[in-house]
């Protein structure tokens, strides 16, 4: 895949922002983002189909907020679907946000080798082995499936099958739209640590 400097669509312009678009950027980052615009050129990108990207965002923010899957497991599959459908954008911004909740530089790195990097549990490595089915195979094998239901209950297996499918998806919307990273927080001295898909 290409690397990816320049978006197909360009964000929009302050003159652009119509009262639908400021109700985009506000989905995720309330009020201050409706007057000041958002912090991520990403959504100023999707914000150019409202009626698309506000439901898209607001399931997001479910995801990201009200799962009831503990935040490292979301994280842990959120990385490795990043990493193994090649989406920089994912990536970094997952890299990011994993550091912030306590993964190491180690637990980064295995993530790139999948589930057989000896450091892992039993359960992250089903977990990882759950992404490279759904990714793979778009299902669940019943092994798998007796695995993880031994953790999680029905609502948390519908929030981790949930997770998955929608990182999987959002990584080839953001390739196929090539959206590069976001460049603030650090994002290039984690791209020159930790590498791009």
């Amino acid at each position: 895949m290409p690397e990816i400097t320049k978006p197909r669509i360009p964000p929009l312009k302050r003159s652009e922002w119509t009262d639908e678009a400021r109700d985009v950027f506000a989905v995720l980052e309330g009020p201050a983002a409706w007057e000041n615009g958002p912090m991520y050129d990403s959504i100023s990108i999707l914000a150019q189909n409202p009626a698309l990207t506000r439901p898209f965002l607001t399931y997001n923010k479910y995801l990201m907020m009200n799962s009831t899957v503990p935040h490292r497991e979301r994280e842990l599959v959120t990385l490795y679907v990043a990493w193994t459908c090649k989406s920089d954008y994912e990536w970094l911004s997952h890299v990011r946000e994993s550091r912030k909740i306590g993964f190491t530089d180690a637990e980064i790195e295995a993530v790139k080798l999948g589930p057989d990097a000896p450091l892992w549990c039993v359960l992250d490595r089903t977990l990882l082995r759950t992404v490279d089915q759904m990714r793979d195979c778009y299902s669940i094998d019943d092994e798998t499936w007796a695995a993880l239901i031994a953790h999680y209950d029905h609502k948390q297996m519908m929030d981790l099958v949930f997770t998955i499918g929608n990182y999987i998806m959002f990584a080839a919307v953001l390739n196929g739209l090539r959206i590069p990273p976001e460049v603030g927080e650090g994002g290039a001295a984690l791209a020159e640590k930790y590498g791009t898909p």
